[in-house]
């Protein structure tokens, strides 16, 4: 896509006449803009849309013929046609007066081209009638405080920031405006939450860095003003994306890339996507399909940007906040990665693999309770997921509440059909209870084999010897264990191991295992390509 601030030099030749002080009359169509220069692809969008424009000239009328030129203007304004752009909006306009999208984009374009006062009335007309629509908002606030109007569009910041308090163009104007009355350290608050929600937002770091200098915090400041660059927060905006991503120029590549990436082609996906972005820079999905190839090519830390720089020019871009989690939840970094969850949450509450994924990280920060409140409301939204269930239980042994988890296996081995792993677990539970029950062991000994007869895994290998050694068997379970620990080996599990070996020496020793699910068993955690069930993988790609 074509950026909305770029001029074509090579389209500036002759000119669209206008009619001074208003809209053509109806009945006209401004004459069909130069097309010099322009590759192939782009030159027949342009001959197609005014062609369907001269058509439905003489077919339609009313509200039809207004949405018509607005879908003209649409096609013009994306390639920075402005005055052919402008011409078909106040035409659009002509037929359907009251149309708020028409407004606003003619708003737009006029506030580019230095019609303020114009642009303000159109913005104020749109308030009118929908006093709470955020691209307003933002565009009138903006333009208020550019005007030297800072108390008025404080009272437009103020009211987007009560409909949203994560706005990041809300908090960003309020502490510009703080900023600019000297309140550095209202600013710095401002400044500060508004990079919280856009980390891509680098033209806030030079505001953010002269607050903090004002607040006197000197070393901050200079390392903020160092990270400066051109890119403000954005309010979601349909309007402005369909403008965005109307040139044809970015559609093939991203259509391209998002072939040879379901194929697993991820190094040619890149090559494509990396072209949609150079034709549509501000375009989310280019932004956000580059970084999934990317990460598909062991490249995380380069698509961070990627997923930041989508997350500001779509503010509701729930996959980048996601898939930012998992890249820090692979790094270690559990505090953003819960972070970026919680975004994910706010936007889309039904989002299961985000909040599955939040649950394994406060899981790992030790945080049980509210890792296992979570994972309960992922099994509940979705009662097939075994993986929810087991991590649920974990979390309640954590805590020491033997019974809960032993009633939540249960429940969950019936809501699942009896899921291997989760019987698996409740061999476990039944093992290391200190009470043991000779023949709900036997019983259970009986369903890990049956399980071992379909299938074989490390993990019912381990719950057999588990149950073995609880009844006293150790001879048998240091058998079943030394599989386990040869299969660790071969799969190149040495992370288990440790674990694995000192069970082994405490059935040599004639003692039962004592930890039912070890930390290191509790899979399921945010890493890509773990299996049907858990929080999902960074790397997906939109349309």
């Amino acid at each position: 896509m074509i950026s909305l601030h770029r001029v074509f030099p090579f389209l500036l030749v002759g000119a669209v006449l206008l009619v001074p002080g208003g809209c053509n009359p109806p009945e006209s169509i401004p004459p069909p803009p130069p097309l010099v220069g322009l590759e192939a692809d782009v030159e027949d969008h342009l001959k197609g849309t005014y062609t369907r424009l001269q058509l439905a000239l003489k077919e339609q009328s009313g509200r039809q013929l207004a949405v018509a030129f607005g879908d003209a203007a649409i096609s013009y304004h994306a390639y920075d046609l402005a005055r052919m752009a402008k011409a078909c909006y106040q035409q659009a306009l002509v037929h359907d007066p009251d149309s708020l999208q028409w407004k606003y984009l003619l708003a737009r374009i006029l506030q580019k081209e230095g019609e303020t006062e114009r642009a303000l009335q159109l913005y104020n007309d749109i308030l009118k009638q929908n006093a709470n629509h955020p691209p307003t908002l933002v565009a009138a606030a903006e333009l208020k405080f550019q005007s030297g109007d800072a108390e008025g569009a404080r009272v437009w910041f103020q009211r987007l920031l009560r409909m949203d308090p994560r706005s990041a163009p809300a908090l960003s104007g309020l502490g510009r405006i703080s900023l600019q009355q000297g309140k550095a350290v209202e600013a710095v608050g401002y400044l500060e939450e508004a990079l919280r929600y856009s980390p891509a937002a680098s033209g806030l770091r030079y505001p953010y860095g002269l607050a903090l200098r004002d607040a006197g915090r000197e070393k901050e400041a200079q390392q903020q003003m160092q990270m400066r660059g051109p890119s403000f927060p954005r309010v979601r905006n349909p309007w402005i994306d369909e403008v965005r991503n109307r040139p044809i120029g970015a559609r093939i590549p991203l259509n391209r890339g998002t072939t040879f990436f379901s194929a697993g082609q991820y190094l040619k996906a890149l090559e494509q996507f990396q072209r949609a972005v150079k034709v549509a820079p501000d375009s989310a999905t280019a932004q956000l399909n580059l970084g999934s190839a990317l990460v598909k090519l062991q490249r995380s830390d380069e698509a961070i940007d990627c997923y930041e720089e989508a997350i500001r020019l779509d503010p509701g871009a729930t996959t980048a906040w996601f898939d930012l989690g998992v890249i820090h939840a692979e790094t270690g970094d559990e505090i953003e990665a819960i972070r970026c969850y919680d975004q994910a949450l706010a936007i889309d509450g039904g989002h299961h693999s985000a909040r599955f994924n939040r649950a394994n990280a406060l899981r790992r920060q030790h945080q049980y309770e509210e890792a296992a409140r979570e994972m309960k409301r992922v099994r509940q939204q979705v009662p097939g997921n075994e993986v929810a269930w087991i991590a649920e239980v974990v979390c309640y042994l954590r805590l020491e509440h033997v019974e809960i988890a032993r009633s939540t296996c249960r429940e969950g081995r019936m809501a699942t059909g009896n899921a291997m792993r989760l019987v698996s677990l409740a061999a476990r539970i039944e093992a290391t209870s200190p009470q043991k029950d000779r023949a709900q062991l036997e019983q259970t000994l009986g369903e890990l084999a049956s399980l071992r007869s379909k299938q074989t895994t490390l993990e019912l290998v381990e719950s057999t010897a588990m149950v073995l050694a609880a009844l006293t068997r150790y001879g048998e379970a240091q058998q079943w264990q030394e599989s386990a620990i040869e299969a660790a080996r071969a799969a190149k599990r040495f992370d288990i191991l440790d674990r694995l070996q000192g069970n082994q020496a405490r059935y040599s020793r004639g003692e039962p295992a004592v930890d039912p699910w070890p930390e290191a068993s509790s899979e399921g955690s945010s890493s890509p390509g773990t299996g049907e069930g858990t929080g999902g993988e960074s790397g997906s790609t939109s349309q």
